[in-house]
């Protein structure tokens, strides 16, 4: 189990970015992860390690986040795990990125959670559909459709800023 703690850990902080991305708050993320963590740890059937253990652990991570959505019926923008702007860049191709990223933020929290989840694990953390398939229990058609469906909500709301772009 020596070998298990270090990717438990790893595991951990996966789980910790998906909660942000799915609740837009770190302090809720890092409670639900916590809640979560515990009673994975207490649950008499979790999985021993590997791929299993972060599936497992991702769905009840997920389905803690939506209980605490649930819970406090709002929903918060989406945090930017990775504010960054690019080294040596104009200050207007900084305000320009950062208007973009904020853009994002806003059409992914405006997706239902349904929907913002599958992008999640599949455009941030690069889950196959057959990986999100397990975590959501869901059937992989069901999860190619909606993160269809998603895409192209996410595009329409972003249309203006192609338009913008495209202008240029």
């Amino acid at each position: 189990m020596s070998n298990a703690v270090p990717q438990l850990d790893d595991y951990c902080r996966k789980s910790l970015v998906f909660a942000v991305q799915l609740l837009g708050n770190q302090s809720d993320a890092e409670d639900v992860v916590q809640a979560s963590l515990e009673k994975a740890l207490s649950h008499p059937k979790v999985p021993k390690g590997g791929v299993d253990l972060q599936k497992w652990l991702y769905r009840v991570v997920r389905n803690a986040s939506i209980d605490h959505l649930r819970k406090h019926s709002r929903e918060v923008p989406l945090e930017d795990s990775a504010e960054s702007v690019a080294e040596g860049a104009s200050p207007e191709k900084q305000l320009v990125s950062q208007q973009i990223k904020h853009r994002l933020r806003e059409a992914l929290n405006a997706l239902p959670v349904h929907h913002r989840e599958l992008v999640v694990l599949r455009d941030y953390h690069g889950h196959s559909y057959d990986d999100i398939a397990e975590i959501l229990s869901i059937a992989k058609g069901t999860v190619m459709s909606r993160l269809h469906r998603a895409r192209l909500a996410l595009r329409e709301a972003l249309s203006d800023i192609q338009q913008e772009r495209g202008n240029q």
